[in-house]
């Protein structure tokens, strides 16, 4: 935790200094990102620094395997799904960009299952992809490609 806030005082120190105009633009006028980008909860993984963006260029939503549930509104809460309307509706985003990465422990729970220390959330949240999966272990078996599919 020391790094932690070690990093925020650094932030604080030189990137807000060096930014600052930036930030205030962006708080008194809000913020207009130019894409949606809907990427993996991996630590690896940080769209910011892969699309060399600044603040308030992207609206990022970020979960386990970079998923998106089917639409279907009800009286239940929808993180993803209310995140890309507000992107859509209100930001008024151009571009929606679903970033995918190597080794993904998400994907590689849809393929070969769900591990048992995951099975309360994690398995239930990667079979929204089970029609994507079917489809693309369909394809590689008709084309006689190598396949991770089981």
């Amino acid at each position: 935790m020391d790094d932690l806030i070690e990093g925020y005082r650094r932030f604080r120190a030189s990137t807000w200094r060096n930014e600052r105009a930036r930030f205030e633009e962006l708080t008194a006028h809000g913020q207009h990102p130019r894409a949606l980008v809907i990427a993996c909860s991996d630590s690896r993984t940080d769209p910011q620094m892969v699309f060399d963006a600044a603040p308030g260029e992207l609206f990022v939503i970020r979960n386990v395997a970079n998923l998106v549930p089917p639409y279907g509104p009800d009286d239940q809460p929808h993180g993803v799904s209310s995140a890309i309307e507000f992107a859509v509706r209100t930001l008024r985003v151009g571009e929606i960009i679903v970033m995918g990465h190597a080794m993904c422990g998400g994907i590689r729970a849809l393929l070969d299952g769900t591990p048992p220390e995951l099975a309360d959330f994690v398995g239930q949240w990667v079979r929204i992809a089970e029609p994507a999966r079917q489809r693309s272990c369909a394809i590689a078996s008709a084309s006689m490609t190598p396949s991770v599919c089981h």
